[in-house]
């Protein structure tokens, strides 16, 4: 480093270069970010309000070092979430090579994201899929009000269908958003 005459230190003209070199590398991964998250947002019929706040959301992640389409998957997962819309982890997995890395991603994204739906969303994301009766579905939301503690920390997808499970919808039907065992342990403590 080359300093002055009182010792302060002077930056070459390199260093502006390599800001720019960088901004020329940061607006080429923000592109090929944005395709990738509108080709799963196209792909799993997504709408394009989930598009934009993911987007919005992956931007201040590239660079990084997550692998770009865990990253646009990630985020698409997540802005699905805050605009009440949540999707299971499993509509990602034809898409992504690996959900291992898409998991990892949304732990990091997630740190940031404060907003996340309440177990009522998952029932009603859930009732809306399969078509469950209104009244069902009624009394799954009053089973989860009366239960808020017990399912502290539990999987919401699991809560809400096991609650879904108590008011009379069949297993078969459920085993789509979580697995029956879940279904069934999570149903022992909300009784």
């Amino acid at each position: 480093m080359d300093k002055d005459c009182k010792n302060r230190i002077v930056l070459d003209v390199r260093w502006r270069r390599l800001k720019k070199y960088w901004n020329d590398v940061l607006s080429v991964r923000y592109a090929a970010l944005e395709e990738e998250i509108k080709r799963l947002c196209g792909a799993l019929g997504l709408p394009d309000a989930c598009a934009q706040s993911a987007a919005e959301l992956a931007r201040r992640f590239v660079g990084r070092g997550h692998p770009p389409q865990a990253l646009a998957a990630a985020a698409l997962f997540l802005s699905c979430r805050m605009l009440k819309t949540p999707r299971p982890l499993d509509d990602f997995a034809d898409y992504v090579e690996s959900l291992e890395k898409m998991k990892r991603v949304v732990r990091d994204l997630s740190e940031s994201v404060k907003s996340v739906p309440k177990h009522e969303h998952y029932v009603a994301v859930i009732a809306a899929r399969l078509g469950v009766p209104a009244v069902a579905a009624k009394n799954a939301l009053e089973l989860i009000q009366k239960n808020r503690r017990a399912l502290q920390g539990r999987n919401p997808w699991a809560a809400a269908a096991a609650a879904l499970w108590l008011s009379g919808v069949d297993m078969f039907l459920l085993r789509q958003f979580a697995s029956p065992s879940a279904i069934k342990i999570i149903a022992r403590h909300i009784k």
